[in-house]
């Protein structure tokens, strides 16, 4: 078995071991040593990384109380000077002291236990088995982060089977042997195996990010301490931005943007219709055609095409083909005033490797052909 040093101090930034065993992998080593500061994946938690002598630990994990270590290099020695990623470590000690805090309070408000964390390097979630709104949230978020101003002592320990017997905790498992309890003062109590900091005034700030509804209960993203800090920090040069292309106070950026979207929408829809009479307007323009007449417009919409059809095809005696695009990728709108389309379109597709259908005065699709190959289907 090896020494699991995270339980005796989460603060254990260096050690020195013995090196057990290394064998290897495909990618790399997997390395046991007699002691170990790493913490493995476990409980939903990401684990720990850092170097064994000159090897990088890329990754940790247990099995039958045995700590492995996945490095890229073997060890030069058999006894080795460890350095964990303390940084990362402590980041994570943040966001899951954070986590109990939060569905401590969840549970005492609603009754609600937790059924599933994920804390990884990017994010970190949780999912509770009940509905809450946001309201219920933020009465949540606002005791938790009371709970970390008062700077509370977190304990904990490895209670006896009787001890056990009297304590009131949460756990997701039901197991009687080996419970670690990690107690946050009055706040919470529940089984946990992962590193904690030593007081709540250490997990900085909580924020609940955001959440929904997930398997009949609910998922919450929230974020803790130096990652609280850094997303804060990343939402305030967004938000500095928006202030800046806006010309509005930061705090009515909110209200500047929905209205520049409002005006953005007004403006795209009249741009839509300035650009259907436009369309209109070149349909006046046609002259007078005794047969067939091919039209170009390489940047016209299908409904631009379309209003320019409805004027142009009473001035065609023959078939109006409007087209927009290049060669090898046209959209077409093809109308008559005297001939039944749908008893063409077949043919017309076929030749010019086209597609699309409609009704007997006007057909709509695309051609896969050139210009010069359609104007001569066309030609008189």
């Amino acid at each position: 078995m090896t020494e699991k040093l995270y339980y005796k101090d989460a603060y254990i930034k260096e050690f020195d071991a013995e090196i057990l065993s290394s064998e290897k992998t495909d990618d790399g080593y997997d390395v046991i040593l007699s002691a170990t500061a790493f913490f493995p994946e476990e409980g939903g938690q990401a684990s720990d990384r850092g170097y064994i002598a000159n090897a990088r630990v890329n990754h940790v994990y247990e099995k039958d109380g045995v700590i492995h270590h996945l490095t890229d290099l073997a060890p030069e020695a058999k006894a080795v000077h460890c350095i964990l990623d303390f940084d990362e470590r402590f980041e994570k000690m943040q966001c899951h002291t954070a986590e109990h805090i939060l569905c401590g309070f969840i549970h005492k408000l609603y009754g609600l236990s937790n059924v599933g964390f994920h804390l990884g390097d990017d994010e970190v979630t949780f999912d509770v088995d009940g509905v809450l709104t946001r309201e219920q949230l933020d009465e949540v978020e606002s005791l938790a982060n009371a709970a970390v101003f008062s700077n509370a002592r977190i304990d904990t320990f490895f209670p006896t089977e009787d001890e056990l017997k009297k304590l009131e905790y949460r756990s997701k498992l039901d197991f009687t042997e080996g419970v670690r309890i990690v107690k946050i003062a009055d706040y919470d109590s529940c089984a946990c195996c992962a590193p904690h900091v030593a007081c709540t005034g250490e997990v900085g700030l909580i924020k609940i990010l955001d959440f929904m509804k997930h398997r009949g209960g609910t998922r919450i993203w929230m974020v803790a301490g130096k990652r609280a800090l850094l997303d804060y920090r990343k939402k305030y040069e967004n938000i500095k931005k928006i202030s800046a292309l806006t010309s509005t106070p930061q705090h009515e950026t909110a209200d500047a943007l929905e209205k520049y979207i409002t005006d953005s929408e007004q403006i795209k829809q009249e741009l839509k219709n300035c650009r259907l009479k436009l369309a209109e307007r070149e349909g006046s323009a046609v002259p007078a055609t005794k047969g067939n007449l091919v039209v170009n417009f390489s940047e016209f919409t299908i409904p631009e095409l379309i209003a320019f059809s409805n004027v142009a095809v009473q001035k065609v005696d023959g078939i109006l083909v409007a087209l927009s695009g290049s060669d090898g990728d046209y959209k077409y709108v093809i109308s008559s005033k005297n001939t039944d389309l749908r008893t063409e379109i077949a043919s017309i597709n076929k030749t010019l490797s086209g597609r699309g259908g409609g009704k007997p005065n006007m057909v709509q699709g695309s051609f896969s052909v050139t210009l010069a190959e359609i104007e001569s289907y066309f030609a008189n």
